[in-house]
């Protein structure tokens, strides 16, 4: 029988395809970064509330326009709803 497991990626994980990260400096420059990714991709405020299993818009949009902070498991549940996985990576200067 052949082998049909995938090589792992640059980030270890069977299957994925390596994608560019971001090094962020704090809240609001990740969710900017968020913000530009909504819009690079065309998905709407409902979408992404959909993607949430969020039924409220507002929040959503105050989110992603730096009008509210969001607590840190809806941030999670954002950068997903956009397409990114979060992860801590360690520093090489320290």
């Amino acid at each position: 029988m052949p082998d049909t497991a995938q090589p792992p990626t640059a980030d270890g994980v069977p299957g994925r395809q390596h994608l560019t990260g971001y090094r962020l400096v704090g809240y609001n420059d990740a969710i900017a970064k968020l913000a530009a990714s909504r819009e690079s991709q065309g998905i709407t405020y409902a979408e992404v509330a959909n993607r949430m299993g969020r039924t409220y818009l507002q929040q959503v949009f105050n989110w992603l326009r730096g009008g509210a902070e969001c607590r840190a498991s809806r941030f999670f549940a954002l950068a997903d709803a956009l397409g990114y996985d979060l992860a801590l990576i360690p520093r090489e200067d320290t």
